[in-house]
């Protein structure tokens, strides 16, 4: 998770400036965003989605997939996005804000597995981030305490819904996962769960990435895998952080570390291509 009160220290003094404000404007607002507006109206439920959340410029609510599988139930958390509005992935860049999920009030739970659909690349307000500016869905997989038992998920989600301006979201949703039927969500669950980023092991990130120093906090980087890359976002321990500009085939890096860089530096590695996204882990070195 991205602390964006300590990264302000460390990024560069335009950026810095962005989040200050940014995180200023969530704290303001932040009541009113959580407030549906009059006369919204509401989506269509049935025993297989939750009620759905109003937020401002948005809306969320739980879908499953159906009956448990292997022993798992999939799931599902979608986020509607208004036209205009943009929410962030898990790693949102140079500003922003992650979802948070916490399933802490489920019952007969014992673990729940989030997927991030690969993101795009967003210019906002002269950065990039990474995120989402229309309907996500973050396929979930469920594990059950006891497979015999009901599952009721509970779920206590903030995430941020940015137009013109940024506006903190907050959604209260739970469902109790049906045991037997057909979904109809169970595709669209299915789908956002097939665009999340393939893992390449060590030796396939190692014919894929080339990974080459130009200075003490800058490399470059050149995918030479399937597709075309069009996007690479590095994520890498707070308070450091990578920025990723294209430029000539490939992607010059630089590392922002508040300092003297330190070294090594581990960080997971996602390229969007024109067909799938990849995601490996490197060394900055």
């Amino acid at each position: 998770m991205i602390d964006l009160h300590s990264r302000q220290a460390t990024l560069a003094p335009a950026r810095a400036l962005l989040i200050a404000s940014l995180t200023l404007t969530m704290a303001l607002v932040g009541g009113a965003a959580c407030a549906a507006p009059a006369g919204a109206p509401e989506a269509a439920t049935d025993e297989f989605s939750s009620p759905p959340s109003r937020a401002a410029g948005s809306s969320a609510r739980l879908l499953s997939s159906g009956p448990a599988t292997d022993g798992f139930y999939r799931a599902g958390v979608e986020v509607d996005l208004d036209p205009g509005t943009i929410t962030y992935w898990r790693s949102p860049g140079e500003a922003g804000a992650p979802p948070v999920f916490d399933f802490s009030g489920s019952t007969n739970v014992a673990a729940v597995d989030v997927v991030y659909p690969a993101p795009k690349r967003i210019e906002e307000q002269g950065i990039v981030v990474a995120g989402y500016d229309a309907q996500v869905i973050f396929p979930l997989k469920v594990a059950p305490r006891d497979p015999k038992a009901p599952v009721s998920l509970s779920l206590s989600l903030r995430y941020s819904a940015c137009g013109k301006i940024c506006l903190p979201a907050r959604a209260a949703l739970s469902l109790v996962l049906p045991q037997t039927g057909v979904s109809p969500y169970a595709a669209d669950i299915a789908e956002a769960a097939r665009r999340a980023p393939l893992r390449l092991d060590p030796a396939q990130s190692e014919q894929a990435i080339a990974l080459d120093k130009s200075a003490s906090d800058r490399w470059r980087l050149v995918w030479r895998g399937h597709g075309k890359a069009e996007a690479v976002f590095l994520e890498v321990a707070d308070p450091l952080f990578v920025e990723s500009v294209p430029r000539d085939g490939g992607f010059d890096l630089r590392l922002y570390a508040g300092g003297a860089a330190p070294a090594p530096v581990a960080a997971r590695v996602t390229v969007l291509t024109d067909g799938d996204a990849y995601e490996a882990t490197v060394t900055l070195r």
